[in-house]
This record gives C-alpha cells, structure tokens and sequence, in this order.
C-alpha cells in the first residue's frame, strides 16, 4: 500500500502543480481572449452599421439624378403643359411604387410652390390633389437647394419630418435629397426634392449593428442622438432637449469627436466608433433648423456633415467575461485528475487515429488511388524538387523516363474498363517493386506514366527502360478466360545543365516517346 501510495504521489504532485497553473493561465487568457473577441465583434458590428447607411445613401442619391433626367419633367419644366403635368406624376408614382423608400417625391417651382407631389400612404404612392399643395418657400430645404447650381444636390440634416408647421406624429426621420432644375435657358425653375424614410435605414442600421453590444447608437456631429437603445434620447435638437453624448459623458464625447473611428476603453466602459460622411462629390448640405420655418444656420462641406456610430458596453456587461470563475477551473481540475489514466489513455488513441487519418489523406492527396504510384500534381511537385537538387549538384544525373502503354485503348474498347484498370495495376506494381528508395514513378496521364532515376543518366535510364519494357511484355495478365499481352513504348532523357524549366527533361523524354510510337511501339528511344 504505501509503494501504491509513493508511486500516486510522484505522479500526483508534479500533474496537480501543472493542472493547477494550467487553469489559472488557462482563465487569464480565456479572460483576455474574450476580451479582444468583444473588441472586434463590436468593431466589426460598427462598421457593419456604418456600411448599413451609406449603402442606402447612394441609393437615393443615384434615384434623384435618374429622376432629374427624365424626359417628362424636362418637358413640364419648359412648356407647363397639363399633358406633361400628368405624364410626370404617372412616372413619379410608378418610381415611388417600384422603389417604395420615400416618403414624398416633389417638385416644388421657383416661388417655393409644390408642383407635383406624390405622398406614401399606408404604403401605396397617391397624388396629392392640386388644392392640398403647400408652399415650402420658407423651409430651409428649399432656400439652400436653389442657392446650388443645377446638377449639384442637396442633403438635408438627418431630422424629423414637420408638416403644415408642426411635427409629424409618430415622429418620421426624413432625409430629403435635392437639385436644382433649369429649363432650356438655364433659368432655375425650382428644385426636385426625394423625401427618404429616414427609418429605412435607421431600421437596418440597428439590425446590423446589434446583438454585440447593450448599447449601439447613431450620433449626429453636435452629438445628439438620431438612433439610440433609448427612444427619448433620440432627436432632442428637434424637441429642445439639450441632452447630447457630451454632456452625459463629458470625458468620452471630445475623443470620439475628434477623431475618425476608434476603440477605448474608460472607467464607464468599452467605446467602439466610427464616422461616416454621407456626403459625396458635388453634394452639399446646411445646419438645417428645427424650427417650422426659417434659413438653416449655415452651410455644410462633406467633410462638416458626418454622423458618429458608436457602440458603448457597459461594464456590466464587460464584467461577464470573466464568468469562468476560479470553481469552476478548479472543478475542472479535479475532474482531469480523477480521469487521468483514462483521459491519457483515449487521447493517446484518439492521437494514433488522427496520425493514422493525416497519413491516409497525405497518401490520398499524392498517391494514384488504382496504381499507388505518385499522383500527377504530387509528382511534378517532385519533378521541381529533383530539379532544385540537380541545380545544386549537377554532378549528380538524373534520369527521366516518359511511358505510354500501347494500344491501350483498344484494351478498353474490347475487353472493358475493369481490363484496363487491371493492365494499369499490374504496370504500376512493375514500376513499383524496380524503383529504388531515391526514385520516383507517376501516373500522369490515362495510360502514361513518368519516372524519374536519380543517379542515372540517359544510358542508365535506358537500361532500367529497357528492363520495364521487357518484364511488361513477358507479363501475362489474366482477363477472365484471357491471357493479355500488353506492351510500353518509353522515351529516355536527362536532365541537363542548361535546362530553364523544370519540365524540360520530360518534354525531350515525350518527344522521344512518340518517336517510339512512330517507329513501332514496344520500344525504347532516346531523347
């Protein structure tokens, strides 16, 4: 009992030591490692949101132009024709059905009347009646747009939609893209103005960038949110409510601010951000105003017109990292002990397993499954290989044999593909038991096969050909009540000092093997 009790102590002791620190490393960087997989997910989720709104920007932006464009308004524009009145609100209805993510498409004439307007109700695009129009002179969309020459756009401040002076309740986020339209003189004749459902986008936004963090928000640059986990906090520029990131979180605020994306990490938790400008080239914005009427505050380059997504995990969250606790390691400790012997014993057989799988699919991936000779990508991998060493010894030859079993088609026309691949076995078990440890044979083609003899030189390649040659056609290979006969044709070459490729011996072996074939088949010729 006490040698039992020596031997399970000298093998206890130095496994428990190493079970022991092995689970405290192991929970440390497990700790760690969970860590950075948050940072990246939720980068990753960032920039998946950011893509979410841009994506959707262009879009608008390429509608606008397209609309621009047509015909139909080009023709209202010049003439004011009833005629091109309705065939631009039939186009215009047809386009908001099809695209079915605005709002409002209008267009509104030089002194701020709405012209045409097409409204989305309850999903289905409707034209608006002539006496429900509205003038929009005084709306700051409208005075920044006709300030803009024709063919530049208008993006509006993300904000929420005011219609006949008041907000819209549910509150709607619009986005409105506008140009400038001329007639044939040049002369402004008012703008066309695409009003974007603002919660399109947010909605998808949300739906990118979710799931990775407690909190993932969209801010505007003054740091209001336009998009966050908490609808109150959403839209205070509109509502008066001077609530902003910055003034919640003072210290946090400048750095996202400030530069173009980041990750920090501060006492109130990890923050995740990144900018995007949905402004392109030839596009420009304003300040806008929340108030029903007035001129924006100023105007806004593409570079002043940016949103900030940002994601914010809470400590709380951050503090479930570390869930793998120091029981549970500790449980798990004293499982590994008691199964040791076990464990060892099935992981020892699960290791000579996985050796023996490993050495299977490496013969699979280069051996030929019927001749167990070298597949043909395994063996020009050697071909390159064999070449490298002559490059560097070339005082050691390398011979190069290139064989075609004749009339091999004719073995399979008459007797059946199971003959043929029998004919093909038997030449590869010849080739295999005459190769020493320093060649290599391949089957690089149906019936035609390669060798390469280190130490040899052409009249050595010759001789082992020769030998292949004569073994084959001595073979008597049974087929059913048959006896078969088959025969190999071989050319013979070397490589050679001034040879620029590695193939270049096989392609002077193949030049004299058809020269066999020519000259009679069942031959050898050198190269």
């Amino acid at each position: 009992m006490i040698r039992k009790l020596r031997y399970f102590t000298f093998i206890f002791a130095p496994i428990a030591v190493v079970i022991v620190l092995g689970a405290w490393s192991l929970k440390q960087a497990d700790d760690t490692l969970a860590m950075v997989r948050l940072e990246s997910s939720v980068d990753l989720a960032v920039g998946l949101g950011a893509n979410a709104l841009t994506r959707h920007l262009d879009t608008v932006q390429r509608d606008l132009r397209y609309l621009s464009a047509q015909d139909a308004l080009k023709r209202l524009i010049q003439h004011g024709s009833s005629e091109a009145l309705a065939q631009f609100t039939h186009d215009a209805l047809a386009f908001s059905d099809a695209a079915r993510i605005y709002d409002q498409i209008r267009w509104i004439d030089e002194q701020g009347d709405e012209r045409v307007r097409i409204d989305r109700v309850d999903g289905v695009a409707v034209a608006i009646p002539q006496a429900q129009l509205q003038n929009k002179k005084d709306r700051y969309f409208f005075t920044d747009t006709m300030a803009l020459d024709p063919g530049e756009v208008f993006v509006s401040p993300l904000d929420l939609n005011i219609e006949q002076g008041t907000l819209q309740i549910p509150y709607k986020p619009m986005l409105r893209f506008a140009t400038p339209v001329a007639d044939a003189s040049g002369n402004r004749r008012g703008i066309l103005i695409l009003n974007y459902l603002g919660k399109t986008m947010l909605d998808e936004f949300a739906a990118a960038s979710s799931g990775l963090s407690d909190d993932t928000m969209l801010l505007n640059a003054e740091g209001y949110w336009l998009k966050s986990k908490e609808p109150d906090d959403e839209w205070g520029f509109m509502l008066d409510r001077p609530e902003t990131l910055g003034a919640r979180y003072p210290d946090v605020w400048p750095r996202i601010h400030r530069s173009e994306q980041g990750q920090w990490l501060d006492p109130s938790g990890l923050w995740t951000w990144r900018s995007v400008y949905p402004l392109k080239s030839g596009t420009v914005s304003s300040t806008g105003t929340a108030a029903a009427a007035g001129p924006s505050g100023a105007r806004v380059t593409s570079r002043d017109y940016v949103w900030k997504v940002v994601s914010h995990v809470s400590n709380d969250q951050l503090a479930t990292l570390g869930t793998r606790t120091a029981s549970r390691y500790a449980w798990i400790g004293t499982a590994l002990l008691a199964l040791l012997a076990l464990l060892s014993w099935l992981l020892a057989i699960a290791l000579d397993e996985q050796a023996r799988a490993r050495r299977l699919l490496e013969r699979l991936a280069t051996t030929d499954g019927l001749t167990g000779l070298a597949n043909r990508r395994f063996f020009i991998d050697q071909v390159k290989q064999y070449w490298g060493s002559y490059q560097r010894r070339p005082d050691v030859p390398v011979g190069v044999l290139m064989m075609d079993l004749d009339r091999f088609k004719s073995v399979n026309d008459t007797h059946g593909h199971a003959a043929g691949d029998m004919v093909l076995q038997q030449f590869g078990r010849i080739l295999r038991k005459s190769l020493r440890q320093t060649d290599i044979a391949g089957r690089i083609g149906g019936e035609e096969f390669c060798v390469l003899l280190r130490g040899s030189a052409v009249e050595g390649a010759r001789i082992y050909a020769e030998r292949i040659r004569r073994e084959l056609e001595a073979e008597q290979i049974p087929i059913g009540e048959v006896r078969l006969t088959v025969t190999v044709s071989i050319g013979a070459s070397a490589f050679m000092p001034d040879d620029s490729i590695p193939t270049a011996a096989m392609q002077r072996a193949d030049a004299a093997l058809y020269r066999a074939k020519a000259a009679g088949r069942n031959r050898v010729e050198l190269a």
